[in-house]
């Protein structure tokens, strides 16, 4: 088979398109990248700093299809790393242009919204993997790492958190994508209880958890995510009753967004603020905690805790968030190019991506995944675990 080693990666000259951008130059040396990007000067530069006719940088409007459909022709895949109001767009480009699509997941609603092409997908022989990154994406696979070693999986608890090491900046400052932080504290998360659907208030169900060093103790909160939109359909034959999603803020963080944005502020005015500043030294674990049953005879519940570990990476400037964010995208756009991932139509990760080989292309790029098990059965209590090393 000849494999086609062409991407786009739209939104190249973001935070986490620089990272997946990155990756797929490191990852092989047929691969060849084009930097789509609204900032066509930013995409140009970028390309340049490459030193290699393998990677060009080029302008992109993510609202525009047609022209996007244009650009796209030609590729094997393109990596979605715009904000999620886009996805719809680039997805039909992708369909007119005949490539393989990817993204960072649709913050629930947009993720519901994309499920509907997947027979249009499925037609054309495309594959379209909605939310590739951490949070969705690496936890997607990890609760398919779980749910195989479960006859019943009834409960599913989503979990990330975040160390810094760095000193408090001076000035307030966003770590990431102020539209999506904002429409995070602001919207209704949806979580699944009881087996139905639910949307719950913002800003509540505030959960102390011990993550493993050096992360340790964090405060997490309750936000609208992608990861709940799907493991719930993938997993509610298996017996599914619970899901949802909690993440680590600050709590004075979360206090001063509130607050500014009860004062009138806007997204757009939240993007103007500064950057955080010098090396990105940070440690990001996500979590799965997921509950069940193995059917055997007199056995009770067992719990399965699966913990992916995430670090900085100093030479590409990147923060343990931005890693294990854009890494994973480069990681399955490339097996859908190989052919390794041959599934067709719109798939959530926990149906397209093998779990052993994504695990292990997550050690060779620093992360490590962690499985660990306790088994209660009447009143004695086994444990055991097993590391991806």
């Amino acid at each position: 088979m000849r494999i086609n080693r062409k991407f786009v990666v739209l939104g190249g000259v973001g935070t986490i398109g620089r990272v997946a951008v990155r990756d797929l130059f490191e990852s092989h040396p047929q691969n060849r990248i084009i930097i789509a990007d609204y900032n066509a000067a930013g995409a140009r530069m970028y390309a340049k700093s490459f030193r290699s006719r393998r990677v060009h940088g080029t302008f992109a409007d993510a609202s525009q299809s047609v022209q996007l459909a244009k650009l796209f022709r030609g590729h094997s895949v393109v990596i979605n790393c715009t904000q999620h109001d886009f996805n719809l767009h680039v997805m039909r480009a992708a369909l007119a242009a005949r490539i393989h699509y990817i993204d960072l997941g649709g913050l629930f609603h947009w993720t519901r919204r994309q499920l509907k092409l997947n027979r249009q997908f499925k037609h054309a022989g495309l594959t379209a993997i909605l939310g590739a990154g951490c949070a969705p994406g690496i936890t997607n696979v990890m609760t398919r790492a779980a749910a195989d070693k479960l006859k019943r999986i009834e409960l599913v608890r989503i979990r990330v958190g975040t160390r810094d090491f760095n000193p408090p900046a001076e000035s307030f400052c966003f770590p990431y994508s102020a539209q999506t932080i904002v429409e995070e504290f602001t919207l209704p998360p949806w979580t699944f209880e009881r087996g139905k659907f639910r949307q719950v208030k913002p800003r509540t169900a505030w959960e102390q958890v011990n993550f493993p060093r050096p992360v340790g103790n964090q405060w997490l909160i309750r936000t609208r995510h992608s990861e709940v939109a799907t493991i719930p359909l993938t997993f509610r034959g298996q017996g599914l009753k619970f899901c949802d999603f909690k993440v680590g803020f600050d709590r004075l963080f979360v206090r001063e967004v509130v607050k500014r944005l009860k004062a009138g502020w806007t997204i757009q005015d939240f993007a103007k603020l500064p950057a955080p500043r010098g090396q990105p030294n940070d440690y990001e674990i996500a979590r799965v905690v997921a509950e069940g049953n193995r059917g055997n005879h007199g056995t009770r519940q067992v719990i399965i805790t699966v913990d992916c570990h995430a670090k900085a990476n100093r030479h590409w400037h990147a923060s343990a968030g931005d890693i294990d964010t854009g890494c994973p995208p480069s990681i399955v756009a490339q097996m859908i190019a190989t052919g390794t991932i041959n599934q067709r139509g719109v798939l959530a990760p926990e149906v397209a991506v093998p779990v052993d080989m994504f695990f292990a292309e997550l050690r060779r790029r620093g992360m490590k995944v962690t499985i660990g098990e306790r088994a209660r059965r009447f009143r004695s209590t086994t444990a055991n675990s097993s590391r991806w090393k």
